[in-house]
């Protein structure tokens, strides 16, 4: 199922939304219909802050065994999100590369992150996600989790993508990825777009063709 949606009244609703597991994280005081459209998807809705910032796409990144939270995260943020999900919930202590969501992308069988992550970050990563993890890029872009969006099913990654960066991130996921845009032709997919393995939430200028596409693309129904 891909349903339409806003946040806080954009439609950039992938800057603002985190699927972690069973959980959609939001921020505090999203709309009554955004809640029916986390259960239509079958996941939970949780309201919460990271850095007392709404930002929780650009700020986290999760797959259904853990939360990963950048290190500006508070012990509060840390304590609350522990205390309302049965997944693990870490704080990543990486010094240079704080918005977790543009640098990192993963799904439960692998990652992609920034190039920028050193070796020992790597290794943390990999150890809380429990996944194989590579850097890498899109278009020569570091920002990967801008770039790529993907569930357990399938990946959908900016047609910037060259065929080399595509076979590598596929390989990474353990999905095959296909090329698309989001919002009538965003490249930045996540921006515009949250997964999960039963559906989707999409910007509404998102087109019927990408719409389409992304369905292919994430295996999910349209």
């Amino acid at each position: 199922m891909i349903l339409k949606a806003k946040v806080l009244g954009s439609s950039n609703l992938g800057i603002y939304l985190r699927v972690a597991g069973k959980y959609l994280l939001t921020p505090k005081g999203v709309s009554r219909s955004l809640e029916e459209m986390a259960n239509k998807l079958n996941l939970k809705l949780v309201e919460a802050s990271v850095y007392e910032s709404r930002m929780l796409g650009v700020l986290t990144v999760a797959n259904s065994r853990a939360l990963l939270l950048p290190s500006l995260s508070s012990e509060r943020e840390l304590r609350d999100l522990r205390e309302r999900l049965d997944i693990e919930v870490h704080i990543l202590p990486t010094t240079k590369l704080t918005a977790l969501g543009n640098d990192i992308v993963a799904n439960d069988y692998g990652a992609i992150v920034h190039p920028s992550f050193t070796d020992h970050e790597l290794d943390i990563i990999a150890k809380l996600l429990e996944v194989k993890v590579m850097r890498g890029r899109v278009g020569g872009i570091p920002v990967v989790g801008s770039l790529v969006v993907a569930n357990n099913r399938g990946c959908l990654i900016s047609p910037s993508a060259d065929d080399s960066e595509l076979k590598g991130i596929s390989d990474t996921l353990g999905v095959e990825c296909l090329k698309g845009t989001i919002n009538d032709g965003v490249i930045y997919v996540r921006v515009g777009l949250v997964a999960c393995d039963s559906g989707a939430l999409v910007g509404f200028p998102t087109t019927p063709i990408e719409i389409e596409n992304l369905a292919e693309a994430l295996k999910i129904e349209p």
